[in-house]
């Protein structure tokens, strides 16, 4: 029994391919998904030549402990964005030394509208971004049509997350 959808599995095969085919290496930040972008990657046979590793920063706390956060970032954090994302990856990117970083922030539900910044319209947003070798940064804002239930959520925003990864890594041929 597979915990992947067919889509997470296609996409993280064909993410594994391009990375091994071209000898780079990925490492993955993620928040709401939980690691489930990471999971979808290693189940794909030869992985260990291209997976630096991933980290689910899902607490401030972790993030500070891990991915560069500072207790001033903390203290401004409203809710996840695009800047946060780029952040996340830039940091895990250059500790891992990988030459992509996928990060996404989201929000997966129930809404929580004394932690978010008001510009979000609450569960099904996710804020991604690829950072790759010579300050390539790609980011994208995604809005998972509602109603979903939370893992609905955690699925679409994963999905979203690869394809946004495979179109950069295509997009460099």
């Amino acid at each position: 029994m597979s915990f992947l959808t067919p889509t997470l599995k296609l996409l993280a095969t064909e993410i594994a391919s391009v990375l091994i085919l071209r000898n780079e290496t990925l490492s993955i930040a993620e928040t709401a998904c939980g690691g489930l972008m990471g999971a979808a990657i290693l189940t794909v046979p030869g992985t260990s030549k291209c997976f630096k590793g991933s980290m689910a920063a899902y607490s401030l706390e972790s993030r500070i402990a891990f991915l560069g956060w500072t207790k001033e970032i903390m203290n401004a954090y409203r809710g996840p964005d695009e800047q946060i994302v780029i952040g996340l990856a830039s940091h895990l990117q250059k500790s891992l030394s990988s030459t992509w970083c996928l990060s996404e922030s989201g929000v997966c539900g129930p809404s929580r509208p004394d932690v978010y910044r008001a510009s979000i319209e609450g569960p099904g947003y996710c804020a991604f971004a690829v950072v790759g070798e010579g300050d390539k940064v790609i980011s994208k804002e995604v809005r998972i049509p509602q109603p979903k239930t939370r893992e609905e959520n955690m699925v679409a925003m994963a999905e979203e997350g690869l394809k946004l990864l495979l179109d950069t890594l295509k997009a460099q041929e």
